[in-house]
């Protein structure tokens, strides 16, 4: 087959739904999506999908051959990272993936310094949360929290950097008024404490709000609309914030740093993979919640 641009629009769209989640996944416009799932139409003179008002739908013949798209996207993406394992330039692209507070309150001086030392590597910073496919070539580094006592998964080769802990953090000013109860702010998934409730005269509205994402919930807190759970490294450095008295600190996983194993001896992976293993290594205090944002150490 000769159409794999347009086979990987169609898979895309597939597993996307709709043609702007295909043009996002692939760094593309919608408009070349369109052409693309056209052309490939046209080539098996037949029609792939059925376009309702919630998106897009395979048709049978559609779904037919969906798998075999998708071994061919799992095929290409094998020799694309069987060449880059063996690429020992230290130029080209590279692709790192971390979570956004990692990137923006921790690492980017790192990240800086490596872009200066090796110019010629094309580093991409890819701040989410969400999981992305190594062994797909989606990155090429990531920098995860595995929650709990999980592990990663067995295709990928990983180094555990440490532990990871959270507390709950206020605006340093509603520790000196009390005048009214502060809410809890809460990710999706997070309930109210039970087993403890904050000190000092501090008392909590019965209604919490919730947030999509950790970086609002932060903005949140820095604004005083309460009580939030936040990683130590990000709360204790913000002279806004302070600890909620009677607040546990908790490890809530471990931090990995992973590469796929076909990938993992390309010599720029390995440069950028020892500069955050020697950075994290000296942030393990703060990741702790052992150090305030000035270096002094907090009991």
């Amino acid at each position: 087959m000769d159409h794999w641009d347009e086979i990987r629009m169609f898979l895309a769209v597939a597993e996307g739904g709709t043609v702007r989640a295909a043009a996002d996944m692939l760094a593309v416009n919608h408009a070349t999506i369109i052409r693309g799932i056209g052309r490939l139409e046209e080539k098996l003179s037949t029609k792939l999908f059925d376009k309702l008002p919630s998106g897009y739908k395979l048709t049978d013949a559609g779904a037919d051959i969906v798998e075999l798209a998708g071994q061919m996207s799992s095929a290409s993406a094998q020799i694309e990272a069987k060449i880059f394992g063996r690429d020992q330039s230290i130029s080209g692209p590279l692709r790192l993936t971390l979570p956004v507070s990692f990137a923006t309150d921790l690492l980017m001086p790192t990240l800086a310094d490596f872009s200066a030392a090796y110019p010629n590597i094309a580093l991409e910073i890819i701040g989410s949360g969400s999981v992305v496919n190594l062994s797909n070539r989606e990155a090429d580094v990531a920098l995860r929290v595995v929650i709990g006592n999980g592990a990663p998964p067995d295709n990928l080769y990983g180094t555990r950097l440490g532990g990871f802990h959270t507390g709950y953090y206020v605006r340093r000013d509603l520790l000196e008024v009390r005048s009214k109860p502060v809410a809890w702010l809460l990710g999706a998934n997070e309930a109210v404490p039970s087993d403890w409730q904050p000190a000092g005269g501090i008392t909590t509205t019965a209604t919490p709000i919730r947030f999509a994402e950790m970086r609002s919930q932060y903005e949140a807190a820095r604004a005083g609309m309460g009580i939030s759970i936040l990683p130590c490294f990000l709360g204790d450095a913000d002279p806004l914030l302070a600890r909620v008295p009677g607040g546990p600190v908790a490890r809530a996983g471990d931090i990995w740093l992973l590469t796929h194993a076909d990938t993992r001896r390309t010599k720029r992976v390995r440069l950028l993979c020892d500069q955050i293993h020697a950075a994290m290594r000296g942030f393990a205090p703060r990741l702790a919640g052992q150090v305030d944002g000035g270096g002094a150490e907090l009991a």
